[in-house]
């Protein structure tokens, strides 16, 4: 089976400068990228948020993810909606509002795990999605458990951690002369977003009622203003120039080296109201500091009472400065603070600790994810197609590849040798121009034998009624178009009814999106016309579905699988800008399906119930670079095929038929062996597969050209009563099928 990473998305409400920030760019440094993989996407953006978390989380390797800055909420949730459903694990951060409308709109629900930094944010929104809720304190995880009766259990606690490598004492002397600070000068910190619940304000009052005493003490602040809350940093200017601090404090702005400015200072102060775990604080304590702080939440688990700390009361700036004062006072009791805080944080906050954790607690969540059902809708779930094109090239050649191949002719022992080699499933094709000779006049004479072999073998077919071609005397653009096919469909299922019992299969038009590119706007497939492919696509939706009506006012069993190229266009990283070109090429894939399930153009009459079953065709060349050449697997930007299979199931919800896959020549087995395992993967994961189809089975000549394509198991010469198989590919085939 085919290996990769563990796919984690981590869902941000916004992304700034904070603990949970802070915790997955540590989770990124610290997994195993061979085992896990973390993407992030952030929800929402407003002027003057920092970029800084954005920029460190990149040069990581991380994927961060801010398409959704220039969406509308409905728009965000419809994407995300596509995009959670290929990864194995969703982490949602900061309650993030979009995260449940969109896990309840896919139906490829990958297991959420909630990660909560405030008491507010566990008791805010439903539970009934969320796998495990993560506190990061015991408040928190408590607050959460009380949401989720029953499951309280699933409320667990998972401290923040501090990656204890970005400490060094020796960053003090370095930091104090890149500040201009003096080696004798006691130095007081305080380190965050400047947000109301964090009190700044104390921390500012305290240091002046320290300078009254201690004018010889700097203060420093480190963090820039809270984007939702810009006015507050302005307030906390203006009273420490009330407080006439201008020369005993500094304001030092966002900082990406807050380790090192850690080391710099002799006195850590958090005196906040409301928080959860102060990250900052475990940092202060790999820096060996002594801390003051409020006995707010997790910052009671983080610090005990004169041993690893000092307490004060909450809006009590006196009692804070006096606890500074009593500090600069005694450094012997810093150091004994300071130490064992250090001790608290190697044992409790380290990533060496912490790290584990995560990582134990994401491989539980994915192992619950439940496996797809058994397949139950076809007699064997490893199948072959029979190449059955009939339509006209641009010299005015009609293709029938069906009588190329002598299919027509051997289709009973085709069938009995490929029965043999445990394949009892078909693709295979009705052929439209023969059979309608006129308009409503059908003649079945190159269909019978086919279907008697059918019945006769007891092989189960999936019909193609549309596979390129149509009679030379219709006009594709017109009405009658569709008329004319939903009558043939109407009489191919009366037909197909009068042969046998069995439930009826069929694709009615195969690939209406590859057809509707290469006939409607490349000028490659008859009826060779450019820029009217999303005409041509709507044209082909209306027949099949006109023509699915038919067939079941004939025979209300019938089954229908829809068949389409799934792909993937990505944007070269040197040309971020066509983005939305890439991906708006890369949507275009689901157009046609979305009109057969009335999800868009439901004037049409698409419904749910006509999509029945998504045929995905997939080859080697379906993933390329936008305005670029093809990409393979080997290539970094290449989506494994059971996460297109993933997304496909998240998209619609529907069994999934991978109805054409297979290369040529001496690839055939590995390609084969590439393919079944993403298929296995995907059940895995819960994609519902109900068979993996090579196709072509049978060596034809190409619907194209006239080259002799070698992509079958079986040769397209004839000889006693049966074709040469291609063992090497029979090899590989009967390993999978042994499996089943």
């Amino acid at each position: 089976m085919n290996t990769e990473p563990k796919r984690i998305l981590f869902v941000f409400a916004w992304l700034v400068v904070g603990g949970e920030e802070t915790e997955v760019r540590l989770l990124a440094q610290t997994l195993d990228p061979l085992l896990y993989r973390i993407d992030v996407v952030a929800c929402f953006h407003k002027p003057g948020m920092p970029a800084q978390t954005h920029e460190q989380l990149r040069a990581l390797g991380v994927d961060v993810d801010t398409v959704p800055y220039s969406l509308s909420f409905e728009d965000t949730v419809a994407y995300l909606a596509r995009k959670v459903a290929t990864y194995d694990v969703v982490i949602s951060c900061q309650n993030v509002a979009d995260i449940y409308p969109a896990l309840e709109r896919a139906h490829q629900r990958p297991p959420l795990i909630e990660h909560g930094g405030l008491v507010s944010e566990a008791l805010a929104g439903p539970k009934h999605l969320t796998s495990r809720y993560v506190g990061v304190c015991r408040s928190i995880r408590d607050a959460a458990a009380g949401k989720m009766p029953g499951r309280e259990h699933d409320a667990i606690e998972i401290p923040s951690m501090v990656d204890l490598s970005e400490f060094h004492h020796y960053d003090r002397q370095r930091m104090r002369a890149e500040l201009g600070i003096n080696e004798t000068i006691p130095v007081i910190g305080w380190v965050g977003r400047l947000d109301e619940k964090k009190r700044v304000e104390d921390f500012i009052t305290a240091a002046a009622i320290v300078h009254q005493r201690r004018p010889d003490v700097l203060f420093l602040i480190v963090g820039g203003p809270d984007a939702f809350m810009t006015e507050y940093a302005e307030k906390l200017q203006l009273l420490a120039l009330k407080s006439h601090l201008q020369h005993a404090l500094r304001f030092l702005g966002d900082r990406r080296d807050v380790p090192a400015l850690l080391a710099a200072m002799d006195i850590f102060a958090w005196l906040s109201e409301g928080e959860g775990m102060p990250h900052v604080i475990a940092e202060a304590g790999a820096a060996g500091l002594s801390v003051i702080a409020t006995p707010d939440n997790g910052a009671l688990q983080q610090i005990e009472d004169e041993l690893s700390g000092l307490f004060v009361p909450h809006r009590a700036p006196e009692a804070a400065a006096k606890a500074m004062v009593r500090l600069l006072d005694d450094s012997t009791l810093r150091t004994r603070l300071g130490t064992a805080l250090r001790a608290k944080v190697e044992n409790t906050y380290s990533a060496a600790v912490v790290t584990p954790q995560w990582r134990r607690l994401i491989d539980t969540v994915i192992a619950e994810r439940p496996s797809a059902p058994p397949p139950t809708l076809f007699q064997s779930f490893y199948q072959g197609g029979f190449e059955c094109s009939t339509h006209r090239l641009s010299n005015g050649k009609r293709l029938d590849i069906i009588a190329s191949s002598l299919h027509d002719q051997h289709a009973e022992a085709d069938y009995r040798q490929l029965a043999s080699l445990g394949m009892r499933t078909f693709r295979d094709g009705f052929r439209w121009h023969r059979i309608e000779t006129a308009p409503g006049r059908y003649d079945w004479s190159s269909i019978l034998p086919m279907l008697t072999a059918a019945r006769t073998t007891g092989t189960q077919v999936i019909w193609d009624l549309f596979h390129y071609g149509w009679p030379d005397d219709l006009d594709i653009w017109q009405p009658q178009f569709v008329d004319r096919f939903a009558a043939f469909a109407r009489a191919a299922a009366r037909l197909v009814r009068d042969h046998s019992d069995s439930i009826p299969f069929y694709c009615p038009v195969n690939e209406i999106s590859f057809t509707a590119w290469g006939g409607g706007d490349a000028g490659y497939l008859n009826p060779f016309a450019r820029g009217r492919g999303f005409e041509l696509k709507v044209q082909l939706t209306r027949a099949a579905i006109a023509a699915m009506e038919a067939i079941l006012e004939i025979d209300n069993r019938a089954r229908f699988v829809h068949c389409d190229p799934a792909i993937n266009v990505v944007t070269a990283p040197e040309r971020p800008h066509e983005f939305w070109a890439a991906e708006g090429h890369r949507q275009a894939q689901y157009q046609s399906w979305d009109m057969l399930a009335g999800l868009a153009w439901p004037q049409l009459g698409g419904s749910m119930r006509l999509l029945d079953i998504v045929g995905v065709n997939y080859y080697s060349n379906n993933q390329w670079i936008h305005g670029g050449p093809p990409i393979d697997r080997h290539h970094p930007q290449y989506l494994p095929l059971h996460r297109l299979l993933m997304e496909i199931h998240g998209r619609y919800g529907r069994p999934i038929l991978l109805s054409e896959t297979g290369t040529e020549f001496e690839a055939r087995p590995e390609w084969l062996r590439y393919a079944a395992g993403e298929v296995s993967l995907a059940r895995t994961k819960g994609v519902p597969m109900e068979g993996l189809c090579l196709y072509p089975i049978l060596n034809h000549f190409g619907w194209d050209d006239d080259r002799a394509c070698q992509n079958g198991l079986l040769e397209h010469a004839w000889s006693d009563n049966s074709r040469t198989i291609y063992q090497p590919l029979a090899e590989e085939l009967a390993q999978w099928t042994a499996k089943r």
